[in-house]
């Protein structure tokens, strides 16, 4: 549960199986209250005396009871023995506020809303409830002390210089732009909004968290930040060592970029959510891309890495296909909705006719597809192997792929007659079963 996804608006007075509770004054576990890091009010509730008064949230993450310290929220005693609450958006996704169930049999958490005027004490209260069936991706915290960009279609943000260097296989980049369509770049702004396949040969370094046509001029906002101190690098620093636990890495720098809720072009009003997180000490690089909800679409994804030559690159999988939806669940290191990637330099690939080729990467080298080499770390490996019957031979961003030949289904009507390549015809009555002889290039042929 995320309740940054939530659409907070007035006072609400919290039940469980419609018994008043109130949200805890005390550290609560966290991995509770439907959520990694439940909030809890960090200060003793009010009296009726004391009317309105602002507390301060913390989430609990990682054994440190405000490891998140989330947007302060306003709490008021009501006569009755109850309080009400003034929530607001915390400031990162997997937190989520909490009740205090302690003497009541259940999980289960009813927010309801107050509503009232200031002509009257009377207070009237109805029961509001919403249903989320999105994933909430594990999202580093965003919002507070975040730049935006501008709202304009294919925009960017301007030149961001980095506090400390940043290393992406083996160029230092000082500065580095956050644009619109889903993408990083180090060397000026670019607005392309049409993906192409990683690799490309395309002459950019280019960190691509969710390429494809973006439009923030109507709702969501994309906003970055730099950290070089605080629970940020502390969460950054233990999750890089806990997916490489062989570095004993301790984070200086963490870039943050979000695209938070944004729409599809043009002003498609759905929402799709997902991250982009650059960590370093100066020495060691690493990428973390997070992904919440990812809303359908027709137009191409594309999600990974692509360096200037190509020799080091990554798709994710689902990338140009129409599975892109499938983000929120997928990952590299065991987290849904989390890929993970070490940047700085990278394993040492092959070479082609002079050109990088990069590990584990294969091609046809011939324009006929009959010999395949593979890049292994014994060094380029090539072998006969030509393409299946259902395949065809086409050029690729490198070299030749053998790829499918795309399938359609015939129905043929008319008298049963069959025609041959060489102007012989057969006639014949009765059922039969039709033999598919030729592929055109527009359609198909018997």
């Amino acid at each position: 549960m995320c309740d940054v996804w939530v659409s907070w608006s007035g006072w609400y007075r919290l039940f469980i199986q419609d018994q008043s509770v109130q949200m805890p004054d005390t550290c609560v576990e966290e991995n509770s209250c439907g959520t990694n890091a439940p909030l809890w009010l960090n200060g003793e509730h009010p009296t009726v005396e004391d009317g309105v008064v602002t507390r301060d949230v913390c989430g609990h993450w990682n054994n440190d009871c405000c490891h998140f310290q989330s947007n302060p929220i306003k709490v008021k005693a009501c006569p009755g023995d109850y309080y009400v609450y003034e929530f607001v958006s915390p400031t990162t996704c997997s937190l989520a506020y909490c009740a205090d169930a302690s003497n009541i049999n259940t999980t289960s958490t009813t927010v309801m809303p107050e509503t009232t005027t200031a002509e009257t004490t009377t207070t009237t209260t109805t029961t509001e409830t919403t249903t989320m069936d999105i994933i909430i991706g594990p999202f580093y915290q965003f919002g507070t002390g975040d730049t935006e960009n501008g709202r304009i279609d294919d925009g960017s943000s301007s030149v961001i210089y980095l506090q400390q260097p940043f290393i992406f296989f083996g160029q230092t980049y000082n500065q580095i732009y956050v644009n619109n369509n889903g993408h990083l770049t180090f060397d000026g702004a670019w607005y392309s909004y049409t993906p192409y396949q990683f690799p490309a040969y395309g002459g950019k370094d280019l960190i691509a968290p969710f390429w494809t046509d973006i439009d923030n001029r109507w709702n969501g906002v994309i906003s970055y930040q730099q950290y070089t101190s605080g629970s940020v690098l502390t969460q950054a620093t233990q999750d890089i060592n806990q997916y490489f636990p062989d570095l004993s890495f301790s984070a200086s720098l963490v870039f943050v970029a979000t695209w938070d809720r944004v729409a599809y072009f043009y002003n498609s009003g759905t929402e799709t959510s997902f991250q982009v997180v650059l960590i370093s000490n100066g020495h060691l690089s690493f990428v973390v891309m997070n992904y919440g909800a990812i809303a359908p679409t027709q137009r191409y994804v594309q999600a990974g890495f692509d360096t200037i030559d190509s020799s080091h690159h990554f798709s994710i999988t689902g990338s140009l296909q129409n599975d892109i939806t499938s983000l929120p669940h997928s990952s590299n290191v065991n987290v849904p909705g989390r890929w993970a990637f070490r940047t700085d330099h990278g394993t040492r690939g092959c070479q082609f006719n002079g050109l990088p080729v990069q590990l584990g990467d294969s091609f046809w080298s011939d324009a006929a597809c009959q010999e395949r080499c593979t890049c292994t770390t014994r060094g380029l490996q090539c072998s006969i192997e030509p393409c299946t019957y259902s395949q065809a031979c086409r050029p690729a961003a490198f070299q030749y792929s053998c790829q499918n030949i795309q399938r359609q289904t015939c129905t043929i009507s008319g008298d049963p007659h069959y025609y041959t390549f060489d102007n012989q015809i057969f006639h014949f009555q009765g059922t039969c079963t039709y033999v598919l002889s030729e592929v055109s290039n527009v359609a198909m042929a018997l």
